[in-house]
């Protein structure tokens, strides 16, 4: 049985190695990872399952060098960045689970891939030349939208002498500071108490671009608009899982009363909305990314401010492919399979309209 809280170190270091994009570790239970989007569990034979003190020591072990180290026992969540020197960065989550302890860890790697590492399409590259309004970036967790963030802002600095401020829970990777540009990176809960007065401060911190984590009410839509209505570029997620559900999330935000209001607003400010999904690929353990692009246009723009015609804003999108590079999920899900990247069974699965995608890909 292990006996030192830092084995954990070498778990991370074994899922590292292994290709892993999650370790899951919980008290009874057989160490498992997420490696090419599938959970694999570890042989009990090449790691014991860790009992209550072995979790609780590796608990102890992480967050060894947080400002307040907490009590264990009273920890019912936590969430935290991690690092090994040389190896990983690791976004970390403790949780309790039958009274008893449970650790997630996102891998984070230490050198942001670039678009062609990703395959994200042209249009990304012309995106990161938007001076300023509203880019939004939604997906489930785990889609890797974090990540195409990332390479996003990263090519932006490289390429740009800009200030970029982000809010982030936690911090996950690190900007280069060789770039043309620079990052000035804010952890909510540490360097600042929330994303709301992070969105206020930034106002005051001379940034060209603002990146803030997940849009939650009124008020963080409220001052991202107002920094995209006074010359920023705006950069923030949603979870949702199209580009229409990224806007009816934000209007949702609000009451009856205003969303006529923010809608307009919405309307004039945002520039673009990518939606993503991680796929399993045919061929190997890898994942590819699916993405829905809605590029604002002067069709699309008309769309938003009518509720009526939201509904034709995925066939906006699939014409507006050659001149503008955006496409629907489906659209690109239909490229993957010709692209003999995956499977029919996979892109049907995760199509948006299954009976449609069916009869554009010639079946019934």
């Amino acid at each position: 049985m292990m006996q030192s809280g830092s084995f954990i170190d070498e778990l991370l270091r074994l899922a590292h190695k292994g290709g892993a994009s999650d370790l899951i570790v919980r008290t009874f239970d057989r160490v498992r990872m997420r490696i090419g989007g599938y959970i694999v569990t570890v042989p009990v034979d090449k790691v014991a399952t860790p009992d209550r003190a072995t979790t609780k020591a590796m608990i102890t072990h992480l967050t060894r060098h947080l400002p307040a180290a907490p009590d264990v026992e009273s920890v019912n969540h936590l969430d935290f960045h991690y690092s090994l020197d040389g190896i990983c960065h690791f976004r970390m989550h403790v949780l309790r689970s039958n009274n008893s302890f449970g650790i997630v860890a996102r891998l984070i790697p230490q050198r942001i891939p670039d678009f062609e590492q990703l395959r994200l399409p042209p249009v990304f590259n012309e995106i990161s030349h938007y001076r300023n309004g509203l880019i939004l970036m939604a997906g489930a967790t785990g889609s890797g939208k974090s990540t195409s963030l990332a390479a996003l802002l990263s090519h932006i600095i490289e390429q740009r002498p800009v200030h970029a401020v982000t809010l982030e829970d936690p911090i996950e990777f690190r900007y280069s500071t060789r770039h043309r540009g620079t990052v000035t990176q804010r952890e909510i809960g540490t360097d600042v108490v929330s994303f709301k007065q992070g969105l206020i401060d930034a106002m005051r911190e001379t940034p060209d671009i603002i990146v803030t984590g997940e849009l939650r009410g009124g008020d963080e839509v409220q001052l991202a608009l107002e920094a995209a209505e006074t010359g920023h570029l705006v950069i923030a997620t949603v979870h949702a899982t199209t580009a229409t559900g990224v806007m009816q999330r934000i209007m949702a935000s609000f009451g009856k009363d205003q969303q006529t209001g923010i809608r307009e607003r919405l309307a004039e400010n945002l520039r673009a909305i990518i939606v993503q999904k991680l796929l399993p690929m045919k061929s190997d353990k890898q994942r590819i990314v699916a993405l829905e692009i809605m590029i604002k246009n002067s069709v699309v723009k008309h769309f938003i401010l009518d509720l009526t015609h939201w509904s034709e804003i995925p066939r906006a999108m699939e014409e507006g492919h050659n001149l503008y590079g955006s496409q629907s999920f489906d659209q690109h899900l239909q490229q993957l399979v010709e692209s003999d990247l995956i499977s029919y069974d996979e892109a049907l699965l995760h199509a948006v309209f299954r009976e449609d995608f069916a009869l554009r890909m010639g079946r019934e």
